[in-house]
């Protein structure tokens, strides 16, 4: 069986704090993956489980309106799944988006990331064996969407920016198809960009995530 680790909201809070101070790329990086949970090759291009992903392109961050489309896992146009309407458009704290537009500089198009397929891991096991988690070895970025949905599930039934986060808001924030839910899922609209952005940074704010 394979062993896994399991980051907290600390271990996470001081990666963003080491990787500010020391190194703009891995700060962003990090921010995308904590902030919003993406999957390991969605921002950075390249295979994930199968699916050939672009990567996080320059042109398509929104840096007035604060947000990105992103292409990735199990994306497709469908029009029995309304609700992947919402996967396509990614929100991004004020703190990332300043840090964004400091590490993309001058650049006007192309990839956001020009890194392997295999750097996201090293990173992962770079800072985590530098807080001090022991089986930093055991480390990888899905480990953080792990996390992710850990501090969003514990959150269903409970007032998230001013209302009750529910099964639906919960699978789009998550990115995974509604189908469990059933029938009326194909009924209920794609939750809107503003409500994820309040529920995530109200989440990631009572969770001590520096973002």
């Amino acid at each position: 069986m394979k062993h896994e680790i399991d980051f907290t909201s600390r271990h996470l809070a001081r990666i963003l704090a080491i990787t500010e101070k020391e190194n703009l790329e891995h700060f962003c990086l990090f921010g995308l993956y904590i902030g919003y949970g993406l999957r390991r090759a969605e921002p950075i291009g390249g295979d994930q489980k199968g699916n050939q992903l672009p990567g996080m392109m320059i042109e398509d961050i929104k840096w007035k309106d604060g947000y990105f489309w992103l292409t990735g896992k199990g994306y497709g146009p469908t029009t029995d799944k309304p609700w992947r309407r919402s996967w396509e458009s990614i929100p991004i704290s004020p703190l990332l988006l300043a840090r964004l537009k400091e590490f993309v500089g001058k650049r006007e198009n192309g990839k956001l990331f020009q890194i392997s397929h295999q750097t996201p891991n090293n990173l992962v096991h770079k800072y985590a064996k530098i807080i001090g988690i022991e089986d930093w070895a055991c480390a990888h970025p899905h480990r953080i969407r792990h996390w992710f949905h850990g501090i969003m599930s514990k959150r269903l039934g409970v007032s998230v920016s001013g209302q009750p986060l529910n099964q639906f808001e919960f699978y789009d924030i998550e990115r995974h198809d509604r189908t469990p839910l059933g029938v009326i899922a194909r009924y209920v609209p794609a939750t809107p960009l503003d409500r994820r952005r309040s529920i995530v940074e109200s989440v990631l704010a009572e969770e001590g995530i520096p973002l």
